[in-house]
């Protein structure tokens, strides 16, 4: 429009400045062809010219006008439905955020095929269809996505493995996943989403394999880590089975934190115990950790846990009667020791001290099988065995 007025000035100043020229001498023109011929003052022509020229101008820019008509009209009805499909995908993303989702699907799909990005609208109405239930249309809805745009894949991937994660579909979720990561193995969010198929198939191979990098990376929560990490590394030394030397060398690839960790001690430690392995290293760590803080769980393993020397060990554990003398799993830990050491009176003491200040059932089993098997009182042992019973079965001795 500017323009326009722009143009139409100059005309009038290029007319005015020639009416001056030739106000005082407006001169004269003849034209002449065959028998015809014209003739007019200069001024006249001038401004006749002009008017030609005006006139020309607006009836090419008219006949331009006419000729692009049918595809200004194309243009404008695509344009219009851009904007409608525009609108739609942005009711469709408010109604998916309010919980509408039977109408968020609706509005999604209703001119995806107008939609300037209809990958947008097919992957929110994957969610949508995934809110209600509806899954093979969630996986439709991700199949044409791929149609619409194969460029994308890596988004519509993790989506489609995000949808199986929640629809507990994990093993349809890991074969997604697997391959993600095979395109993109330096991909954070595949990574992450990947270690949480491994925790929950249990595939603590597997798992374990990825924790470094999600702990590097801090891809996950340190709470929901330490989570996994517990779980994945447990899962993977009862893997190593029972070979100790393989149990070892999975234990050396733990972060070193939860090397001091308690709960991973517990755990490492009663496998000794229960395996029958000896280890002067395991034995130290253990010691390290109760000096450090006490807990009930970790003596209860160090008391099952063979020692090179039951009587060295049995020694080590007298020295906290000072402070936790009254800590019935001390005591039980201390007469399970006494009984490797061959003690039995000591071993008897202790277990009694261990029944006097909170009677369990494992310190009446041990008692009974010390009375039963060494001591040689049946009746005593008869009372023992039955108090842990009722113990174990919840009823009062």
């Amino acid at each position: 429009m500017g323009s326009m007025i722009i143009r139409f000035l100059l005309l009038v100043i290029v007319v005015l400045a020639a009416v001056l020229l030739v106000r005082d001498d407006p001169g004269q023109l003849l034209l002449r062809y065959r028998d015809y011929s014209v003739e007019t003052t200069l001024a006249f022509a001038v401004v006749i010219l002009v008017v030609l020229v005006v006139l020309v101008h607006f009836s090419l820019k008219l006949l331009r006008g006419v000729l692009h008509l049918p595809g200004s009209i194309h243009s404008h009805a695509q344009n219009r439905r851009y904007a409608k499909s525009r609108r739609l995908l942005n009711q469709g993303l408010i109604d998916l955020a309010e919980g509408r989702f039977e109408q968020a699907e609706h509005n999604l799909m209703r001119l995806v095929d107008s939609s300037e990005s209809p990958l947008v609208h097919y992957l929110a109405a994957a969610r949508a269809a995934q809110l209600q239930g509806k899954h093979d249309a969630r996986d439709n809805y991700l199949k044409a996505a791929h149609e619409a745009n194969p460029d994308a894949e890596l988004a519509i991937g993790v989506t489609q493995a995000e949808l199986q994660l929640a629809h507990q579909q994990t093993e349809q979720a890991l074969a997604t996943l697997t391959h993600l990561h095979n395109v993109a193995p330096k991909h954070d969010y595949v990574t992450m989403l990947l270690a949480r198929a491994y925790f929950e198939l249990q595939d603590w191979r597997a798992l374990v394999e990825l924790l470094p990098d999600v702990r590097r990376k801090k891809l996950i929560k340190s709470a929901r880590l330490r989570e996994m990490e517990l779980a994945g590394y447990q899962g993977a030394l009862e893997l190593a089975g029972k070979n100790q030397q393989d149990f070892e060398a999975v234990w050396s690839r733990l972060p070193k934190d939860l090397h001091s960790d308690v709960a991973m001690l517990r755990f490492y430690i009663d496998h000794f115990a229960r395996s029958g392995w000896s280890s002067a290293a395991a034995e130290q760590a253990v010691l390290k950790a109760l000096g450090q803080h006490w807990d009930d769980g970790l003596i209860d393993a160090y008391g099952r846990f063979r020692s090179g020397d039951a009587t060295t060990q049995l020694s080590r554990c007298e020295k906290w009667l000072d402070d936790y003398g009254h800590d019935e799993q001390l005591l039980l830990a201390l007469g399970r020791i006494a009984m490797r050491a061959k003690l039995w009176g000591k071993a008897q003491g202790y277990f009694e001290a261990s029944i006097g200040v909170r009677a369990t059932a494992a310190a009446c089993l041990e008692l009974a099988q010390l009375l039963e098997q060494q001591l040689h009182q049946p009746d005593a042992a008869v009372r023992y065995y039955r108090q842990g019973l009722n113990l174990s079965l919840g009823r009062k001795s």
